[in-house]
This record gives structure tokens, C-alpha cells and sequence, in this order.
């Protein structure tokens, strides 16, 4: 006897119609007729209620009807599968949440800082005169020397000052920048010539070509007079 039929005996012992078992069930009598016809089955908790009611174990209610257990033991098996997604689902969501936040707070300080930076920045600029040239540098003019520092938001993340000067008397140039470690000497007149300083303008590769090490020589006073005020310069900048 299968499940469907064991209801109709349950209804039919307790003289109940379709309607009063659907009554007590409280489901609908065409849910009823369902069961009875195995078109369908109750779920865990009408067969619990139905065992209570009417004083009949769920081993008997589920004896012999092995389709009825299979699609039982099916169904509770996917509800535990639901479960375990519904919560790694919300684990989810949660770690996303918190990292959404943490993400957020980094932001938030990160910008702060670059605030703080570029406040710092512009008040050293104006305390030591330099001036803003209207494309996002600040500039100070000295003994023929123009030192130039970036104050365009955003700052680079490296701090770095540059200097160039003309001389006329031959019609060549300097061009200096310094990142608070060296210098990048260039010398511009029919030829390019680069060379490398510490921060007192100081050669830090002595063996160059004879010919950079011959431009270097002829400027070398010039050399060091830039070099060492980039240096003095970029650490009262970004103090």
C-alpha cells in the first residue's frame, strides 16, 4: 500500500470527507485528492501532523512506498544543498562587504594623505618664493637658474625637483632634475651629453667617456652650484 492510499484509509477510518481532512490539514481538498492519487506527496511537516493527529507512526505513514521516500530523502538532500549555498552565499556577501569597507577606509586615508602632501607641498613652495606658472609647476629663479618643483594634483608619487640654466656666453645649456638621491646632469649644446651626481655634484661614475667627463670638468663649478641648492632646495620642499 502506498502513501496515497494509506491516506484514503486514514480519511475513510476517521469517516472524513476530502474537505474535512483538507480542513484539518489546512490545505485545499483538491491537495487532498492529489496525495490520494500519488499525483503528488505531502511534505515532512503535513506528515508529521498527520502522524500526530491521527496516532500513526511515519514509519508505517512511509512503509512500501519506496518512490515516496526516495523523492523525500531527494528533497531534504537538496534542501541541505540549499542551505550550505544559501550560507557560503552569505559568507560571501559578507567577506565582499567587508572588504568593500576595508577597500573604502584605504581610499578614504589614501586621499588624506595626498592631501596632507600636497598641503605640506604648496605651503614649503610659498614659504621658500617660488611662484605658479599656471601649468602646474612652481618656480624660483636664482643667479640665472630656474628650479622647478610639480604642484598639480595628483602628485607623482616620486618627489622631485629640476633645474635648467642657459649659458649664453656659448650658447649651451644645463638641464639638472634630482629625486633626493642623485642628480641627472645634461649638458645640451651641438652634442647630449648625460652624466650622474650625488647631491654635493659630485661625478658618481668617474669612468666616462673622455668627452663627458671633459664637459663635466668645464662646468663643474655650474655642476655643483645647481646641484647642491636642487638638494637643499628639495629637502626643505618635501621636509
Amino acid at each position: 500500500m502506498n502513501l496515497g492510499e494509506k491516506i484514503v484509509k486514514i480519511r475513510k477510518d476517521n469517516k472524513m470527507s476530502q474537505d474535512d481532512l483538507a480542513e484539518v490539514l489546512n490545505v485545499t481538498r483538491q491537495t487532498i485528492s492529489n496525495w490520494e492519487n500519488s499525483k503528488n506527496y505531502p511534505d515532512i511537516e503535513t506528515l508529521i501532523q498527520l502522524s500526530d493527529k491521527f496516532h500513526i507512526s511515519l514509519d508505517v505513514l512511509l512503509k512500501g512506498d519506496k518512490k515516496m521516500v526516495y523523492k523525500m530523502d531527494k528533497k531534504m538532500k537538496n534542501g541541505k544543498k540549499f542551505k550550505i549555498v544559501t550560507i557560503i552565499l552569505i559568507l560571501l556577501l559578507f567577506f565582499i562587504s567587508i572588504f568593500g569597507i576595508f577597500a573604502y577606509q584605504m581610499k578614504r586615508e589614501k586621499a588624506r594623505k595626498e592631501e596632507q602632501k600636497y598641503n605640506a607641498l604648496m605651503n614649503n613652495v610659498e614659504e621658500l618664493g617660488f611662484q605658479k606658472d599656471g601649468i602646474g609647476f612652481a618656480y624660483i629663479e636664482e643667479d640665472g637658474i630656474t628650479y622647478k618643483v610639480f604642484i598639480k594634483k595628483p602628485l607623482p608619487e616620486e618627489n622631485r625637483i629640476s633645474a635648467s640654466t642657459i649659458l649664453f656666453s656659448d650658447q649651451e645649456a644645463i638641464y639638472a632634475d634630482y629625486d633626493g638621491k642623485k642628480a641627472k646632469v645634461t649638458y645640451l649644446n651641438e652634442n647630449k651629453i648625460t652624466v650622474y651626481c650625488d647631491q654635493n655634484g659630485n661625478l658618481l661614475n668617474e669612468n666616462q667617456e673622455k668627452n663627458h667627463t671633459f664637459i663635466y670638468e668645464k662646468y663643474q663649478d655650474r655642476t655643483i652650484s645647481v646641484v647642491t641648492r636642487m638638494a637643499k632646495l628639495f629637502d626643505n620642499i618635501y621636509k
